[in-house]
C-alpha cells in the first residue's frame, strides 16, 4: 500500500523524509511517496505525481508554522482528499490546532507525539488489505518511536533556531487560554473514539460540557478558529463512527459524549453569528450522523428518534425564522 505525503517547505519537506524513511520500517507493507520538488513550484501536477496519487490509499498533510496558509499546499490537500475520501490527516510539526485555518481544519489532526503519531499508524494499518495484528504494530512502533522521535526532534530544533527571532501571533494569550483547552480536550476525544480500548471516564466529558456553558460559550462561538475545530471534531467523530463495525460495543458509549446537544448548540450558533458556510457544513454532518446511527445500530433506537427530534427541531426552527 502507498502512503502519499504532502509538503510545503523545507522542515516540512525533512520530517516528509524521516516519514519516508521509518513508516516502512514499522509496517513493511508501506511504501512512501512524497514529491522531491517543493511544491510551491507549482511543477508537481505532472503524470507521475496524478498517477502516484491515483495508487495511493491514505495521504498525510506534514504542517508547520510556515506553511499552514500556503495555497499549493491547500490546494495539494484538496485533492488528496478528493482522491483518498476520508483516509487523510495533517500532522502538526510545532504548532497547534487553533493554528490550522480554511480548508486544512477540516483533516483529522496528530500531533507529532508518541501516543497520536501510533494512533496515525493504526489508521494507516487498518486502511491495509492486510493489517497487522494491533501487539505486532505496537511493538515494532515502541522499538523504533525513540530513534525516529529524536531525527525528527533534531530537525525541528534547526529550524525553531533559524527562527528564534520570529515573534508568535498572540496578542491575547489570556483570553485564548480556555479556547486552546477546549480543542486540546476535543483532540483528546477524537483520540479515545480511535482507540476503544482506553478508559473513557464520564467525568471528562462532564468537564467539557461545563467550560461549554452558557457563561464561556460566547466567547468561544466569537472565535471562527474554535468554530472551525469544533467542527472537524464533530466530523472525525463521524468518520470513526463509519469505519466501525454495525452495533459495535463503542457504539453504546456515544451515550457518553451527548453529541446530539453539541451538535445542536453548534447548529444554532452558527446560524445566530451568521456563519453561513460553518452552519451548512453543521447541517450536513447532522444529517450524516443521523444516517450512520440508523445504520449501525441496524434498527430504531430512542437514541435515533432523540437525534431525529433534534433535526425536527432545528428545521422548524429555521422555518419560523
Amino acid at each position: 500500500m502507498k502512503v502519499f505525503v504532502s509538503w510545503s517547505g523545507e522542515l516540512s519537506k525533512e520530517i516528509a523524509e524521516v516519514l519516508k524513511k521509518w513508516i516502512p520500517c514499522i509496517i513493511q507493507s508501506v511504501e512512501v511517496f512524497y514529491s522531491p520538488e517543493d511544491i510551491e513550484k507549482g511543477d508537481n501536477w505532472d503524470a507521475t505525481i496524478s498517477s502516484e496519487l491515483s495508487e495511493c490509499n491514505y495521504g498525510i498533510i506534514c504542517l508547520t508554522p510556515e506553511n499552514t496558509m500556503a495555497p499549493w499546499i491547500n490546494f495539494e490537500a484538496g485533492a488528496i482528499a478528493k482522491s483518498l475520501d476520508s483516509k487523510v490527516s495533517a500532522l502538526m510539526i510545532n504548532i497547534k490546532p487553533s493554528d490550522i485555518k480554511g480548508p486544512l481544519s477540516r483533516y483529522q489532526a496528530t500531533r507529532f507525539e508518541k501516543q497520536d503519531f501510533f494512533q496515525l499508524l493504526k489508521s494507516i494499518n487498518s486502511a491495509l488489505d492486510s493489517p497487522l495484528e494491533l501487539t505486532i504494530l505496537q511493538n515494532a512502533f515502541e522499538a523504533m518511536w525513540a530513534t525516529l522521535e529524536a531525527e525528527a526532534n533534531e530537525i525541528v530544533e534547526k529550524y525553531s533556531k533559524k527562527n528564534k527571532g520570529k515573534v508568535e501571533v498572540g496578542e491575547n494569550k489570556e483570553q485564548n487560554e480556555p479556547i486552546e483547552e477546549v480543542l486540546q480536550l476535543l483532540r483528546k476525544q477524537s483520540t479515545i473514539l480511535a482507540n476503544p480500548e482506553m478508559i473513557l471516564p464520564a467525568e471528562y466529558m462532564e468537564h467539557v460540557f461545563r467550560r461549554m456553558n452558557e457563561r464561556n460559550r460566547e466567547l468561544y462561538f466569537n472565535n471562527e478558529e474554535f468554530v472551525e475545530e469544533l467542527i472537524h471534531y464533530i466530523n472525525s467523530v463521524i468518520i470513526q463512527m463509519e469505519m466501525m463495525p454495525k452495533n459495535s460495543a463503542i457504539l453504546s458509549l456515544l451515550q457518553l459524549f451527548n453529541l446530539e446537544e453539541l451538535i445542536s448548540i453548534t447548529i444554532q450558533n452558527t446560524r445566530r453569528k451568521g456563519y453561513k458556510q460553518k452552519y451548512m457544513a453543521m447541517r450536513d454532518l447532522e444529517r450524516r450522523y443521523v444516517a450512520v446511527l440508523n445504520d449501525k445500530r441496524g434498527d430504531i433506537t430512542n437514541r435515533d428518534v432523540m437525534s431525529t427530534t433534534v433535526i425536527r427541531k432545528n428545521n422548524l426552527e429555521e422555518e419560523d425564522r
